[in-house]
């Protein structure tokens, strides 16, 4: 199975199968990281990491044959991002008994899904809880807590759009206007004052931004937005502030890959694109908008 999302790690397709026995060969024989389980008498599953440019490669996952060789059944894009994000507690959910998983933001409180991809690890982990005599369950259901994860948006469609233009009066209510409600919520001791706070805050936004959208366009009125896909767990369309550019060059193919560092309606995360999926020039200040799979490890 090919993966679609690795053109935005520099593997177009035609680049990807005109060197597919190479990048077999370097992938099973000089991985840059091996992780191998013998899982209940139903095989030897291994997990093959190759890094083709900085931060961005393949992970091949396959199954050991009695001679040590690996019979590659996937092949997907992977990323470590230079965000390593504490989260306090995350939940693990699966969807065709694939592990996913869901946490909240710590800064935005936005709740996220990510599809693991160090998943012999997670299965590692969930054997130690056993074997201390904890339930799998408080991994599954209760959550782990204090952990640390890493994770990435890869994506193959996205243009560069210009910023919000703010008035001196709009910069000066977003700044303070938030705060003071950010202050009065966050020492109000009763939750149901707490909620019709922030009802009331909810109801003067909608009718400050239907006002605008009389006279302007959806996109200069709406700064950033982060929303889930239909089809996929893990699929998002995004918009937000690009707040740092860096070109990767793929060692392999040659094919230049965009890293965006993007502050979604406070959310911060690094995205993949291939520079020829990306409509327009990529600057800090300016904004990302298109499509997105989110995928990364737990650090265990």
């Amino acid at each position: 199975m090919i993966d679609a999302f690795m053109r935005s790690v520099g593997f177009t397709r035609i680049r990807f199968f005109d060197n597919i026995n190479s990048i077999k060969k370097e992938i099973t024989e000089n991985p840059d990281k091996k992780v191998v389980l013998a899982y209940k008498g139903e095989g030897i599953f291994v997990e093959l990491y190759k890094t083709y440019g900085d931060g961005i490669g393949i992970l091949a996952r396959g199954v050991m044959k009695d001679d040590e060789t690996v019979n590659i059944e996937s092949w997907e894009a992977f990323a470590i991002s230079e965000l390593d994000l504490a989260v306090n507690k995350y939940v693990v959910e699966f969807a065709d008994n694939q592990p996913l998983i869901v946490f909240e933001d710590v800064g935005t409180g936005n709740e996220l899904v990510f599809a693991l991809q160090n998943r012999i690890d997670f299965i590692k982990d969930e054997q130690r809880f056993i074997n201390h005599g904890r339930s799998v369950l408080y991994s599954k259901e209760e959550g782990i807590v204090k952990r640390k994860v890493n994770y990435a948006a890869f994506s193959v469609y996205g243009s560069v759009i210009l910023p919000v233009h703010k008035e001196n009066e709009d910069a000066a209510y977003d700044n303070d206007d938030s705060d003071e409600h950010t202050q009065v919520i966050r020492f109000t001791e009763s939750e149901d004052e707490a909620l019709n706070l922030l009802q009331n805050y909810a109801e003067e936004a909608l009718k400050d931004i239907g006002e605008r959208l009389v006279d302007e366009d959806l996109l200069s009125v709406i700064e950033g937005f982060f929303l889930p896909m239909e089809e996929n767990e893990t699929d998002y369309s995004v918009l937000g502030e690009i707040e740092d550019v860096f070109e990767i060059a793929n060692k392999l193919t040659k094919e230049t890959v965009m890293r965006l560092s993007l502050n979604i309606t406070g959310t911060k995360m690094q995205l993949l694109i291939n520079k020829r999926d990306l409509i327009g020039h990529p600057s800090v200040g300016m904004r990302f908008m298109g499509t997105c799979r989110l995928r990364g490890t737990v650090l265990i």
